[in-house]
Order: C-alpha cells, then sequence, then structure tokens
C-alpha cells in the first residue's frame, strides 16, 4: 500500500503538469483536488517518503486563484478545506504556514457563527432542516470538527457544540414529532416515494452518529446547559 501511495504521488509531483486540470473548482476540493493531493505529500513526507517541496508546490498552487468562503465552503471545499491541509502542514513541523491559517481560522469562524445564528433561528420557526446545515460533509460538523482540532476552547467551537446538541431535541413537523435532525428529502438530498415525508440519517458523514461524541466534549465547555441536553 505504500509503495502505492508513493507511484500515485510520483505520478503527481507537479501540479502544473497533472493530467486534466479542470480549472478553479478542482483547486479547492478536498474530495476530487488540490487540497487532497497536498495531504498525500504532507503524509508521505512527515514520514521521509517523498519530498517536502512537493507539498509546499501544491499548497502554493491552491492559493494563486482566490479561495471561496462563505455559505459556499464547507470541510470538502474553499476555505475549510484549504485550511485542514494547511493546519496537517502545520502539526507535523511546518510552522511557515500559521499565518495563512490562522487569517482562514477567521473568515471560517465569522462564516460559522453566521450559520449557526441561521440554523438556530430555523429552530425557532420549527422548520426541519436540509442536511447540509448539520452533516461533516458540507455543514457544522464539519466546519467544526476542523476549528475544535485548531482551538478547542474557542467561543465558535462552544458554540457549534451548543447548536449540535440542540439538534439533537425532537422537533414537531405537521403535528408529528421527529428528530431534529430529521430531513425532509431522501438521503440523496432530493425528493423520493421511498422516503415520504423524509428521514433521519444515522450515519457518520451524512447524520447524526458523529454527535454521539459531542455531549462529552460539552460538559467541559457548557457546564451551563440543562439536563435536557
Amino acid at each position: 500500500m505504500i509503495r502505492l501511495a508513493c507511484a500515485i504521488a510520483d505520478q503527481l509531483r507537479n501540479p502544473e503538469s497533472t493530467y486534466g486540470v479542470p480549472g478553479a473548482w478542482w483547486r479547492q476540493s478536498l474530495a476530487h483536488g488540490t487540497p487532497g493531493v497536498a495531504l498525500l505529500h504532507i503524509e508521505l513526507a512527515a514520514a521521509d517518503l517523498g519530498p517536502w517541496q512537493r507539498a509546499h508546490d501544491w499548497l502554493a498552487y491552491a492559493v494563486r486563484i482566490p479561495i471561496t468562503s462563505g455559505k459556499d465552503s464547507h470541510l470538502y471545499y474553499g476555505a475549510p478545506a484549504l485550511a485542514h491541509a494547511l493546519a496537517c502542514a502545520a502539526t507535523v513541523g511546518h510552522r511557515s504556514y500559521e499565518r495563512a491559517l490562522d487569517r482562514l481560522d477567521e473568515a471560517i469562524a465569522q462564516e460559522t457563527h453566521a450559520r449557526i445564528n441561521a440554523a438556530h433561528a430555523r429552530i425557532d420557526r420549527h422548520q426541519l432542516p436540509q442536511r447540509h446545515e448539520f452533516e461533516l460533509i458540507r455543514g457544522l460538523t464539519g466546519v467544526g470538527a476542523h476549528l475544535l482540532r485548531r482551538d478547542p476552547h474557542s467561543k465558535t467551537v462552544r458554540a457549534v457544540l451548543e447548536y449540535l446538541v440542540r439538534l439533537t431535541q425532537p422537533i414537531t413537523d405537521h403535528g408529528d414529532v421527529v428528530p431534529g435532525w430529521w430531513v425532509p428529502t431522501s438521503p440523496t438530498g432530493r425528493d423520493d416515494d421511498q422516503f415520504p415525508g423524509g428521514h433521519a440519517n444515522f450515519g457518520m458523514a451524512h447524520g447524526i452518529a458523529i454527535i454521539s461524541g459531542v455531549k462529552p466534549l460539552l460538559a467541559g465547555h457548557c457546564t451551563f446547559l440543562g439536563s435536557g441536553t
């Protein structure tokens, strides 16, 4: 497996000559693009299996264009995706990325508070969420995971945890009491006759399973919360 990873990394050694680079979107995608390739080189360099320069080249390539932030960004795309890669680089000793990482974290935190406020307002209106509000891939759980790693005692992390705990509280929809993370669509995010009225996802990436670790974390952050949490 290590040999395979090294072989793939050799094929992806130079971002300028990598085959099939489709453009700006690809540069910001953790799953399909530049930040993910940078992570490969970061891990190999940390294990002394590849040169650090490759990781640096891919990170530099990612920031040659404006980085997407705001509502269109999430853990797998835009500012949070790049911040995750930079945080991994900083973790293995390359502290030169800290300044850029701090600036990204400021933008991420600002947008996170806006999303949390919108989520609380939605709950106050007794409306069901869309899964991209809370899930790991595109939602507040994923962004919160990055911020938790960076500064576990920050006000933003605390706000994310409070929201996630509130999300576990039941909500009434058209007279039916359903879990607070019940979404009105199918698991694909689209309407489907097999899921009339929606569904509650218990998976790790798109569902509530990640929340199982939130309450113990919250105990040290928000002791004022009542027993209903």
